[in-house]
């Protein structure tokens, strides 16, 4: 699948896993690269509801259209379907439960 990036902030973080452990630690900065290579493996936007550990499912509100893919912890991973069904916008990280 073809992964879009939001920000340059947000594919470097991915290019560079030691950008991604900086930001957000050790554990949802392996995670977040993981969970990115693990997208680019499936073909089709629909396929990754079927993907148990990803627990994903829609956001509402200002987020309608939006979607959310489970780290670790409280993070989660905000994406959405790009233009066609083989590719996906990937948002932002969000620890959306932060206290």
């Amino acid at each position: 699948m073809e992964v879009i990036f939001r920000t340059r902030q947000l594919q470097r973080n991915y290019e560079e896993s030691a950008r991604a452990i900086m930001e957000w630690g050790y554990d949802v900065g392996r995670v977040y690269v993981n969970r990115i290579r693990e997208i680019r493996a499936v073909r089709h936007f629909h396929q990754l509801h079927g993907i148990p550990k990803f627990r994903m499912h829609p956001l509402r509100g200002a987020r309608s259209g939006q979607m959310s893919i489970y780290l670790t912890g409280r993070w989660r991973l905000i994406v959405s379907r790009g233009d066609t069904s083989q590719s996906i916008i990937i948002e932002e990280v969000s620890n959306h439960y932060d206290d």
